[in-house]
């Protein structure tokens, strides 16, 4: 039985080629459809609808017994139906990571029973997949079997252990009121992450590295845009602890990135936060959303101004030239330059980003003009882009993987496009201009 239910959420502002396989995964191969997880709450709140979601979900039990809940990483077209990817896994801390965001930042999730049972089946899936050394594999295999030898999978300090740690720190305080024993293995997890986190990585030194002419921070984990994800995360973990050697990590950490932005509103690369090494991709750049929110955090205007110029100046830019997947930045002669560009792929988490640091600025400056650059970011969504595609299906509650060219679709609909979208319009939805301005837009 479905329950209708109303989401928003309380305003947060809040090597390279390893994490790209990472965050696009491999092929999927056909496999049998799977009975989903039930019941299965379908969030229907104007632009929201869960339903395809839910149809991804599926229950695992670990080798110690636990129950938990995962979420099929594909689903492909026509069918849509849940597919197993041969190699990685059928279901990953990523893409959990992203659904526990979601279903924790509605504000249904304080009375619905069946929200918060999804949550918890969510966090004890990741919780399940913490490494003997504190950082997480990825992917769990068929016959519930964690993979944890492959590259896009192992223990170290990458992409999901930040994913993890961002839902952990995110989910910790309101689960406890609720939930107090998986509350207290919750902090247990997140500490035994800080752990390492402090052994490991806190005191690297600050040297750099000249890529093409362009300097670049070492002590940032592989690179300004997984740096963010971890800021994201230690910002919630500090704000409940006050932990003071992770305090100055997070401002180690903003201050790498903040080296990594360059150029002008007249000059390439248009203030852009780099993404790892001497490239700039549009998945995963939350970079100036984690500036915005180590600004509010240390109340430190310059972290706001920076972040504040990549709105004001890339955006626009990319707004104006039809989004790009990726290029890299050389320097020579005082003059940056765009090198090895790609067009495409265009994601949903190539855009979800730009959509909520767009929002982040609308919110501390209150000023339209970021209410409606929100709104024309999210309408890629719906048939803003270079295909003219609606991406996101309000009816269902599907949005298709990529643009693959100017007007080829990649229209299977798995868990990371799917969760992605859903993050946009959740946030949209919070904001009545930005919805606005969204409408105006999309085709």
């Amino acid at each position: 039985m479905h329950t209708n239910i109303k989401i928003s959420w309380t305003a947060l502002i809040v090597a390279a080629i390893v994490c790209s396989s990472a965050c696009k995964k491999q092929a999927a191969s056909a496999a049998p459809v799977v009975v989903p997880v039930t019941p299965a709450p379908v969030i229907v709140s104007s632009i929201l609808n869960t339903a395809h979601l839910e149809r991804l979900a599926v229950p695992v039990v670990f080798p110690n017994g636990e129950k938990a809940e995962g979420i099929y990483i594909y689903a492909d077209a026509p069918s849509y139906n849940p597919v197993v990817a041969g190699g990685e896994g059928f279901t990953c801390v990523d893409d959990v990571a992203r659904e526990v965001l979601f279903y924790l930042r509605s504000s249904a999730f304080s009375t619905d029973t069946v929200i918060q049972n999804k949550v918890y089946g969510l966090l004890s899936f990741i919780i399940n997949m913490q490494a003997d050394n504190g950082y997480f594999y990825n992917f769990l295999q068929q016959g519930n079997v964690i993979n944890k030898t492959g590259i896009t999978s192992i223990n170290q300090p990458k992409w999901w252990s930040w994913r993890a740690l961002q839902a952990l720190t995110e989910a910790g305080p309101v689960v406890k009121s609720k939930n107090i024993l998986l509350s207290d293995r919750v902090d247990a997890v997140v500490l035994k992450l800080i752990a390492v986190i402090k052994k490991e990585l806190a005191d690297l030194p600050l040297t750099t590295v000249q890529i093409n002419g362009v300097g670049v921070p070492q002590w940032l984990p592989e690179g300004a845009d997984q740096a963010a994800t971890l800021i994201l995360g230690l910002i919630s973990y500090c704000q409940t602890t006050g932990d003071v050697v992770i305090k100055k990590y997070i401002r180690k950490l903003a201050d790498g990135i903040v080296m990594t932005q360059f150029g002008d509103a007249a000059h390439f690369p248009f203030s852009c936060f780099l993404s790892s090494g001497n490239s700039w991709h549009a998945y995963g750049s939350d970079q100036a959303a984690a500036i915005f929110k180590a600004g509010i955090f240390f109340n430190d205007t310059s972290y706001t101004t920076k972040a504040m110029a990549e709105v004001n100046n890339f955006y626009p830019w990319l707004l104006n030239n039809g989004f790009k997947n990726a290029f890299d930045v050389s320097f020579a002669n005082g003059v940056f330059a765009q090198e090895n560009t790609k067009e495409f792929e265009q994601i949903a988490y190539g855009i979800r980003p730009m959509v909520f640091a767009a929002i982040d600025a609308y919110v501390i400056t209150s000023d339209e003009r970021y209410a409606d650059m929100a709104g024309h970011l999210a309408a890629w969504f719906l048939g803003k882009n270079t295909a003219g595609a609606n991406m996101f299906s309000v009816s269902n509650g599907r949005c298709y993987d990529a643009i693959n060219t100017g007007n080829n679709i990649n229209k299977n609909s798995g868990a990371e496009s799917t969760i992605e979208a859903l993050l946009t319009m959740q946030r949209v939805n919070n904001y009545a201009t930005v919805k606005a301005a969204m409408d105006r837009y999309k085709l």
